[in-house]
């Protein structure tokens, strides 16, 4: 069931007229030379999407229609989220503002109530006159976003949720018995699901439709479109299981928990524990490890989720092109976080590990990243299943670690708008402002760098072992934080006593440290803390830590 205010294609014209700040929209300028001046921004996010894309160096991985938005695109290797869990990750990059500024670490809370009236990206866009437009998962549905996708301060238009997303996470995966079950593990025949189709099938639907309506009134458009999968459950068209045959599938190259991870950094995996196929496995908790087997479906089926959401942004893009926008339209592609595919013995995300928090991170600006072109043929639908879906190599690859607080500076400086003021520390008072650095320097054109050199993490946990809400603590049931830095060479993490009532941390109370050399330990399974040869280095770490987040 669409929403009102999408379901009428007339409607959206008498709104666009007049947004309800009382701004008219821009429209789309040229210059004397005919070159359009200003841009569009479409911004895709896709949720629980690790580096497993070709274009990130994956050889398995079949992601055409993604690797060719990379060939054209500033490709960031090492971006990392602030928080490796969906609520806090969003309103932390649609905000620009830390987890530690938007006070939220869990679900529960809505920012512009608990912590201060934070404008966001999209909200930046629509008082400089664009028409701000939501599609499906971006800001987190419910208490994080007002159970309104922060409307109206976001979007001109009332967001929009495909009808199929209540069906998530319903018995409708059929088991090998012939009954319907709530699993984990779900390919389905689309033709036989409730509506007949699928939540990111329908949202790709509305973004085209969206966008022939904005072609109409020629107007600037920012466009978010949020892509559920390859977010739990693994439901999926059944037929995207070819691309990856049971016999290619290994398992991940650290599936043991290592020796020396402190307790309080490893995640039990609680959510895929619920599920009905997980369920009858029998694992003992916390530490009970999933059967070979079904270790391999697991990454079979997530593989699977990827192809089929790069078909999705396949018909996006090509439809972008078709109408004629790609060389007016910058297109940020960005993860919420990542995924743990049974690295370290762990599966889900809730670390601070770089296979939960290093995402795939994408600019496509017209003139800048790629050449303007006269031809429809940029982003061309490529079939997944074609054995002409030749891979293609990155644009510009940049490799220093950035984070995804950085978005909405990067995305206000690339489209021209008035620079984002830098937050004073702390920040809780100002309106506008943000805490990441703008990532303009690194494009092409700019011929510069910023002077980032690491990226911040953190995680909450409510106990120093691993327990039922370790994954995912309640704010009043946080007692440990975990801060996290990442350099191109170290990944420190500092475990520290919390206080949920103050929002404090202290760091006198340590409760574990973990460093990793991430060059010769890539995985980062070999803490090395303990060692007194990198005792005095991490003490200075620390001091990073403590600066960038304020720590008392």
């Amino acid at each position: 069931m669409k929403s009102p205010d999408s379901s009428i294609p007339g409607l959206l014209c008498l709104l666009l007229v007049l947004s309800p700040d009382g701004l008219a929209p821009r429209r789309l300028q040229t210059s004397a030379s005919g070159d359009v001046t200003g841009k569009n921004v479409l911004l895709v996010i896709v949720d629980d999407l690790r580096t497993s894309l070709g274009c990130y160096g994956d050889s398995l991985v079949k992601s055409p229609n993604i690797d060719q938005l990379a060939s054209n695109s500033v490709l960031f290797t090492n971006a990392y989220a602030q928080q490796a869990v969906c609520a806090p990750s969003r309103v932390s990059f649609l905000t620009g503002r830390r987890p530690e500024t938007t006070r939220l670490f869990d679900f529960n809370s809505y920012w512009r109530k608990h912590a201060g009236n934070y404008s966001t990206l999209p909200q930046y866009f629509k008082e400089h006159g664009y028409v701000t437009m939501s599609v499906g998962k971006v800001f987190h549905p419910g208490i994080s976003s007002n159970h309104t996708d922060d409307y109206p301060y976001s979007w001109s238009v009332r967001p929009y949720h495909p009808s199929t997303e209540k069906y998530e996470n319903t018995k409708t995966c059929r088991g090998k018995d012939g009954e319907l079950h709530a699993n984990l593990v779900c390919p389905v025949d689309v033709s036989l699901v409730p509506e007949g189709t699928l939540p990111d099938i329908q949202s790709t639907e509305e973004a085209i439709r969206l966008l022939k309506t904005v072609h109409q009134q020629n107007s600037l458009f920012f466009l978010a479109v949020g892509y559920h999968k390859p977010h739990i459950p693994f439901r999926f068209p059944k037929e995207f299981l070819k691309l990856y045959p049971i016999e290619n599938i290994s398992l991940a190259p650290d599936h043991d928990i290592p020796r020396n991870l402190p307790s309080v950094a490893y995640n039990p995996w609680t959510d895929i524990r619920k599920r009905e196929d997980v369920q009858a496995l029998n694992i003992s908790f916390p530490y009970g490890p999933i059967p070979p087997h079904f270790q391999r479906l697991i990454r079979q089926s997530y593989y699977a989720s990827v192809s089929y959401l790069d078909s999705q942004v396949g018909q996006l893009l090509s439809s972008l092109e078709i109408l004629g926008f790609a060389n007016d339209t910058m297109i940020v592609f960005a993860s919420d976080h990542g995924w743990s595919l049974g690295e370290h013995g762990e599966w889900a995300k809730y670390s601070n590990f770089d296979v939960a928090t290093r995402v795939p991170l994408m600019f496509y600006v017209p003139g800048m990243t790629a050449t303007k072109h006269t031809q429809n043929n940029i982003f061309q639908y490529i079939d997944p299943f074609s054995i002409q879906s030749m891979r293609k190599p990155p644009g510009k690859i940049k490799e220093d670690p950035v984070e995804l607080v950085s978005l909405y500076p990067t995305i206000a400086d690339v489209a021209g708008l008035p620079r984002v003021p830098v937050c004073p520390v702390p920040s809780f008072h100002v309106d506008l402002c943000t805490e990441g650095q703008s990532l303009f320097p690194y494009f092409p054109t700019t011929g510069k760098k910023t002077a980032e050199s690491a990226a911040y993490s953190s995680y909450p946990r409510p106990s120093d072992s691993p327990q039922w809400n370790s994954d995912l603590p309640d704010l009043q049931d946080i007692r440990i934080m975990g801060y996290s830095m990442r350099t191109s060479d170290y990944r420190l993490t500092l475990w520290v006593g919390y206080n949920p009532e103050t929002f404090e941390a202290n760091i006198t109370d340590i409760h574990a440290q973990e460093l990793y050399l991430v060059k010769t330990d890539p995985n980062q399974d070999n803490n090395l803390f303990n060692q007194s040869a990198h005792y005095d280095f991490a003490q200075k770490l620390f001091g990073h830590i403590m600066k960038e987040f304020t720590i008392n």
